[in-house]
């Protein structure tokens, strides 16, 4: 009897990138499994890296999710559209939740480009759209884009 491997990312190394991300946003985000996030990512890339500086490690994922963990609840992310090309994947997600605060609904948007190796991430370049997430959860004044781009200052 052939058993499984333990490890979702790694089942089928023919899954498309963006099929790989949609289960680590389904494991990761929505399901709140943070000790699986390494099952996602080489372990240490020796892989060339597009942009160093910018790319995303498993220390980072998982600092990020705990944090978002105590601010909000519920998590679901929908897929809006993705786009798979060879190694690279781009999506852009819609991504809702409820502050843990006062319980309100918060919807974000996040675009990512992902690039992987053998059914797991390489590199990773989310840009989550903070200032309407903070907005949302009453961390920073409503209307914040067009106080910041009339040139006020937040104090």
């Amino acid at each position: 009897m052939t058993q499984s491997a333990p490890y979702p990312a790694r089942e089928t190394q023919t899954r498309k990138t963006s099929q790989i991300l949609r289960a680590f946003y389904t494991e990761i985000w929505e399901q709140a499994q943070f000790d699986r996030i390494e099952d996602y990512f080489v372990p240490s890339s020796t892989h060339p890296i597009l942009v160093a500086d910018r790319a995303v490690d498993v220390n980072e994922v998982r600092e990020w999710m705990l944090i978002l963990n105590r601010l909000v609840r519920d998590i679901k992310v929908r897929f809006i559209h993705a786009i798979d090309s060879g190694d690279w994947a781009s999506a852009f997600l819609e991504i809702t939740c409820s502050s843990r605060t006062d319980g309100k609904t918060v919807v974000v948007y996040q675009q990512i480009m992902s690039r992987q190796s053998g059914g797991l991430l390489v590199e990773s370049y989310p840009q989550f759209d903070m200032l309407r997430f903070f907005e949302q959860l009453g961390q920073l004044p409503p209307d914040i884009y067009p106080l910041l781009m009339g040139g006020n200052r937040l104090t």
